[in-house]
């Protein structure tokens, strides 16, 4: 359970032979475990669920065979791997019993067993089309920068930091105060962020400057200053919104540009970081909820125990959302015979999303939104993952262009890490497109844009980036490219 070192120059964390088989044999022993459960099943139904999953398995786990040089933890492919296999986790009791019961349809166990099989398909020729992408498809131009060692970091850091406090501040001020922000939680986030992203946005500043000040500084985890400053950032980004998500993803940033920067894999600390972002999702969530009844209190939050959170709690809740709350089979049952395609609506949002309702009251809706509303009659967003939303803009053909394009930035993202892996700014900024852009959705695309331009702009103030030629050399400081 101790940090294991990496070995060799591979800026993606080298994985060597035991760890490759390690990780081959989780996916094996997945394989195995599914097929027991479903011998032992006291309802059975004759379907070709495994004989699809074998295939979607099979996929998943190539990069580890394919590739040889950069073979690492961080590699784009691999790490698409390790996070679709965080997803098959969540969807095992599906995949080895099926569905009774479905919250957006009216469908019996067989019929459901055909969805998902079909789901398992769509998404074995989703990971397909990536690796296409990847290997064949066309090298996108690099960009021209320069790299500097930042002087007055922390400063400037701080004012970022106060620039985030004050918004946040000021916003829960204008709400009446932080008990009744809370309790506007209860009408969903979809209508209490619609048309306030780039106040959100400032609010949460803290996220990409602690991730600069982790980048930049190797002493920074030991420093109380940073600490502080992580355990405000992290407070404000779920007080802001009531985003769970939010907040973890900040603090699993944080490690994996750790990691990235050191080049070795604490196995510990992961371990750590994954109980306590499952615990906090459900602690979290029931401070969340006690809110929605104008009692708001810490004591909700304090109730859960560790134990039942971690087996059972944040489980539940996050198979949920991948089986009987999952967006992607009502779209995969009704689109297009029921419900028309969107023929890139939902894309389209994305380029909209700048541009204020009240001003352009017809434009396109993020596809979370229009999922609960169309599938599940709420006014709340489901998120129906990479493949679905591709789905329902284009049918198949669309899946496959979506992650054809997918795996080309891919390239383009691993051959950027390759070129400028030791630096900070790199670093940083490669941890952020593997964490926040982790499908090709619009939602994750939001959440990336959201805190990838702020980390830009902050690494360009603090003069850890440039683009372009760059200023003239002094001694060591710049390094060009």
């Amino acid at each position: 359970m101790r940090s294991a070192a990496a070995p060799g120059p591979n800026p993606f964390v080298a994985i060597n032979g035991r760890q490759r088989a390690m990780l081959l044999g989780a996916f094996s022993a997945y394989l195995v475990l599914i097929a027991i459960a479903r011998t032992r099943d006291p309802t059975p139904t004759d379907d070709w669920i495994p004989a699809a999953l074998l295939l979607y398995v099979g996929l998943v786990a190539a990069p580890l065979l394919l590739l040889r040089r950069n073979l690492g933890w961080f590699h784009p492919l691999v790490f698409s791997s390790l996070l679709r296999l965080v997803d098959l986790l969540r969807r095992a009791g599906m995949y080895a019993w099926g569905l009774d019961w479905h919250r957006a349809l009216p469908a019996g166990r067989e019929e459901l067993s055909d969805l998902i099989e079909f789901q398992l398909l769509l998404h074995a020729l989703a990971v397909a089309s990536h690796y296409a992408g990847y290997f064949f498809g066309p090298r996108l131009p690099m960009p021209q920068l320069w790299f500097g060692t930042p002087r007055a970091m922390v400063p400037r850091l701080l004012i970022v930091f106060a620039i985030s406090l004050v918004v946040f501040l000021m916003y829960i001020a204008r709400q009446g105060g932080l008990s009744a922000h809370i309790g506007s939680w209860a009408g969903g986030r979809h209508e209490q962020i619609a048309g306030q992203h780039y106040l959100f946005a400032l609010a949460q500043l803290g996220i990409p400057a602690c991730w600069t000040w982790l980048a930049v500084r190797r002493n920074a985890l030991r420093s109380p200053l940073f600490w502080g400053a992580v355990l405000m950032t992290l407070s404000m980004a779920f007080l802001m919104t009531g985003s769970r998500g939010t907040a973890i993803y900040g603090a699993i940033g944080g490690l994996m540009i750790w990691m990235l920067r050191d080049r070795r894999i604490s196995y510990v600390r992961v371990l750590v970081v994954a109980v306590v972002a499952i615990y906090a999702i459900t602690a979290l969530g029931s401070f969340r909820r006690s809110g929605w009844y104008g009692d708001s209190n810490l004591e909700a939050a304090r109730e859960e125990s560790l134990f039942e959170s971690v087996t059972s709690g944040a489980g539940g809740e996050l198979a949920e959302r991948s089986t009987t709350a999952d967006g992607g089979l009502p779209i995969f049952a009704k689109v297009p015979d029921d419900v028309p395609l969107l023929y890139g609506s939902s894309y389209l949002a994305i380029v909209t999303l700048p541009i204020p309702r009240g001003i352009f009251p017809e434009k396109p809706t993020m596809v979370d939104g229009q999922v609960g509303r169309v599938f599940f009659g709420l006014d709340a967003g489901v998120p129906p993952g990479g493949v679905g939303e591709a789905y329902w803009n284009f049918h198949i053909p669309g899946v496959v262009a979506v992650y054809f394009l997918f795996g080309v930035f891919h390239a383009w993202l691993a051959r950027l890490f390759l070129r400028h892996g030791q630096q900070p700014a790199v670093i940083a900024l490669f941890a952020s497109a593997m964490l926040l852009f982790r499908e090709p959705s619009g939602l994750s695309f939001v959440q990336w844009l959201m805190t990838q331009v702020p980390l830009l702009v902050i690494l360009v103030w603090v003069g850890a980036l440039g683009f372009g030629r760059g200023p003239a050399p002094r001694g060591a400081a710049f390094v060009r490219t």
